[in-house]
């Protein structure tokens, strides 16, 4: 444990406790006594004024005037933190196996909540809709750029893009961000010369370099995407509970024979796949074009199937 981070946990030690013993800090910190004294000399010369206690129940404390309780976190408040961190360890794993961090927090809401249970609030399985194979995958990866982030170390990566086209990259990592049920990594791309979002799962190698990079102003400006046109869909009522998962209730309508929905989007890039999900449930109301589009990629899928079924007979016929 380094130095500062030492000394900063005596203080909250000291800051939570009456009194604290040297032994208590000897052990707790893996040091001399020696050193235990520089760091309580460091302190004062801060200028918390600390109380010296000799003798067998000696040790060190801080005025109680000085106590700064008001200021620390309540019990609710380090429970809020805890749980934030428990969130962090769900989505990313463990990146740092000290957990120095969480163990300060779960100290002090020991000696604040003596004999009360801790009750957890809330709690998740999967931040994203991917089998648990593909979120393990995930998992590594995005632990394996968080250290990269930390020393701003370039990346090495082969990504497939939407075309199915494997490339060879090198990146500079700025950021993880979680969208619409999917990881990303916000970088700059050495070889596009330009800020790129890049679709963890798409990306099948990585390798952190040990050569790094200057971070440069990385503001992310908000990809606002053009409202389209007014697209009206028609679902059976079955599928009401399912249309809660994506659209408001104001762009809902319960008809008495069927759903309505109607709403503003970019028809080919978000809605087209959304509508293949739900099969021959859904039928395109308007727009004409997303219509056609998605009677096209119909034909498409049963052509596929009846070019496979082609193909069986004539292997039947060999």
């Amino acid at each position: 444990m380094k130095k500062i981070e030492r000394i900063l946990a005596t203080i909250v030690l000291l800051l939570e406790n009456d009194r604290i013993s040297t032994a208590q800090l000897v052990e707790r910190f893996a040091v001399t006594k020696r050193t235990i004294f520089r760091d309580i000399e460091t302190i004062e010369l801060a200028g918390f004024p600390i109380v010296s206690h000799s003798g067998r129940n000696g040790g060190f404390s801080l005025m109680e005037s000085f106590k700064l309780r008001t200021y620390t976190y309540s019990g609710e408040e380090k429970q809020t933190i805890l749980e934030a961190l428990d969130v962090k360890e769900g989505l990313f794993g463990i990146s740092d196996q000290r957990n120095t961090i969480k163990e300060k927090i779960e100290l002090l809401q020991k000696s604040t909540n003596i004999g009360e249970p801790v009750n957890q609030h809330f709690s998740f399985e999967s931040p994203t809709m991917h089998r648990p194979e593909i979120e393990l995958e995930t998992m590594y990866k995005i632990n394996q750029i968080n250290l990269a982030l930390k020393k701003h170390q370039k990346l090495l990566i082969d990504y497939i893009d939407n075309q199915g086209e494997h490339t060879e990259r090198v990146i500079h990592p700025y950021e993880v961000i979680l969208n619409n049920g999917s990881w990303y990594v916000y970088s700059h791309c050495e070889k596009r010369e330009a800020f790129r979002y890049f679709k963890i799962t798409r990306i099948r190698q990585l390798d952190v370099q040990t050569r790094t990079f200057t971070p440069v102003d990385s503001s992310r400006k908000k990809q606002i995407e053009h409202p389209g046109s007014a697209i009206r869909l028609q679902f059976p009522k079955k599928d009401l509970g399912k249309l809660y998962d994506y659209y408001t209730e104001a762009e809902i309508q319960v008809l008495e024979t069927h759903i309505e929905v109607n709403l503003y989007a970019n028809q080919q890039k978000t809605i087209l796949p959304f509508l293949l999900m739900f099969g021959h449930g859904v039928k395109v109301i308007a727009p004409v074009e997303l219509r056609t589009l998605h009677q096209q990629e119909i034909a498409k899928l049963a052509q596929t199937y009846s070019d496979q079924s082609m193909e069986e007979i004539i292997d039947g016929d060999r």
